[in-house]
This record gives structure tokens, C-alpha cells and sequence, in this order.
């Protein structure tokens, strides 16, 4: 039932959300005991089961950790096709001299 991300081609599970009108929630593939915030819920009939995800915040998510529940993290969170651009920290200086400047063309 795993599916890939079409961004970065890792595993991803598919949630449904709890919510009737809400979106599909991409998870990782295997439950991350100290950064997850969905909690699953399994639902459905013995002939087809439903993976139904709650995103978790707050106090429930205090809770669900201090129990040791086992949580999963949003995929959006570890997306590598998704990492903000990395900027110069502003303690380096950069020494790069300009490039050199042609010479001007002189029409007669």
C-alpha cells in the first residue's frame, strides 16, 4: 500500500483524513517516535480497512507522546525536494575577485 513521493520518490503511506471534506495526508512510511504529530486511526469493515490520520496539537499531542503512542510524521516535513535554499552564514566573507572586463570595441 506504499505509494511514492513525486517529488523526492521516497515511501510515503496515505492517510484519510478524519474529516469527511478534508485532505489526504501524506505520512513517512514507518512512525517516528519523538518528531510525529498524526496519530492513525483504523476504521472500516473486515473486507476493506481505512487508514484515517488525526494531525495532533497541543496538549493531545503532549499527551500522545507522553504515552509512547506510536506517531507519524507529516511527509511535508522531510520532503529533501522541498529544503529551503541553505544562504552564506553571515560570519563568512566571500573574497571572489570580479571577472575581468573586456575591452572596449572602438566602431571607426
Amino acid at each position: 500500500m506504499a505509494a511514492q513521493c513525486r517529488d523526492c520518490g521516497l515511501d510515503i503511506r496515505w492517510f484519510q483524513p478524519m474529516r469527511l471534506d478534508g485532505k489526504a495526508i501524506p505520512v513517512d512510511i514507518s512512525p517516528d517516535p519523538d518528531h510525529g504529530t498524526v496519530r492513525q486511526h483504523i476504521s472500516g469493515t473486515a473486507d476493506k480497512t481505512v487508514l484515517r490520520g488525526e494531525i495532533l496539537k497541543g496538549t493531545a499531542l503532549d499527551n500522545a507522546h507522553a504515552d509512547g503512542e506510536a506517531l507519524w510524521m507529516r511527509h511535508a516535513e522531510t520532503c529533501t525536494a522541498h529544503k529551503p535554499y541553505n544562504p552564506k552564514p553571515a560570519h563568512v566573507v566571500l573574497d571572489i575577485p570580479a571577472p575581468p572586463r573586456r575591452p572596449r570595441r572602438r566602431y571607426r
